[in-house]
């Protein structure tokens, strides 16, 4: 009886055997793995609805500012010899070019400018282009570019020198109603059936990347380039109340569709 109870005691005072202590290191390490996946998977998910609002909020103000742009969009026709003056056979416009590889331009005449010196031969005036073009800091995606000039210029051919709006935009859509429809076409003051007309309605889409990314980053365009953002508005140019759609308006037209 006591060589027995020597024996418990002897082996209480060993501690946990090998088996014991293995399988409770399995279970810490199981346990450990599990708070990481899942602390792993909570950031991740804050990472991602970060990121999504902070594209969500790039794209809105690049949309204010081509909306603003728009509502005070203005166009003379050059037959008006009164409003135009003679030293130019074009002095106002409105133009979209339709794109598919580089996204839709926008060329428009507004009231948006703003002088940034007092005094300076600068008018609130001014001819305003937006475009896509290749970006500089990241190679194989582009940035939405928007140039204006100090004053309306003789020569509304030329493009002013552009500044960068929104980085990573995927897609720069214009769309313009001609009474009945979205047009596909594109839309010219200069030329066609929209001569010397401007739309009462602008559709503008714009769609951006998600993840950034960089020059020399090393990261995988098919993971960077995969989620994307979109946003889109209309806008009712004020001053065409006196300008004729190009089609009468459908009385059964569903104005959801816009």
């Amino acid at each position: 009886m006591a060589d027995r109870f020597s024996q418990n005691q002897m082996k209480s005072e060993f501690g946990f055997s090998l088996i014991e202590v293995v399988i409770t290191i399995a279970i810490l390490m199981t346990l450990t793995v599990a708070v990481a996946m899942m602390m792993r998977n909570g950031f991740d998910v804050r990472q991602g609805l970060s990121d999504k609002a902070r594209v969500v909020h790039r794209l809105t103000v690049s949309m204010e500012k081509i909306g603003n742009d728009l509502q005070h969009t203005f166009y003379v026709s050059p037959r008006d010899g009164d409003r135009n003056g003679i030293d130019r056979t074009v002095k106002t416009l409105f133009k979209v070019e339709k794109s598919g590889v580089n996204g839709d331009k926008l060329w428009l005449t507004t009231m948006t400018h703003q002088p940034m010196l007092a005094n300076a031969y600068e008018s609130d005036l001014t001819m305003v282009v937006y475009q896509l073009k290749d970006s500089k800091t990241a190679p194989g995606r582009q940035d939405l570019y928007r140039a204006e000039t100090p004053v309306i210029p003789l020569d509304i051919k030329e493009d002013p020198a552009p500044r960068v709006l929104a980085t990573g935009v995927k897609s720069f859509t214009v769309e313009c109603w001609t009474g009945d429809r979205w047009s596909k076409d594109g839309w010219d003051t200069s030329r066609s059936e929209t001569r010397n007309l401007i739309p009462r309605l602008v559709r503008v889409t714009v769609e951006a990347y998600v993840m950034d990314r960089f020059d020399g980053d090393g990261q995988d365009p098919a993971v960077t380039d995969l989620a994307t953002e979109k946003i889109n508005t209309v806008i009712y140019l004020t001053r065409s109340i006196d300008f004729a759609e190009l089609k009468e308006r459908d009385k059964n037209i569903r104005w959801g569709a816009l």
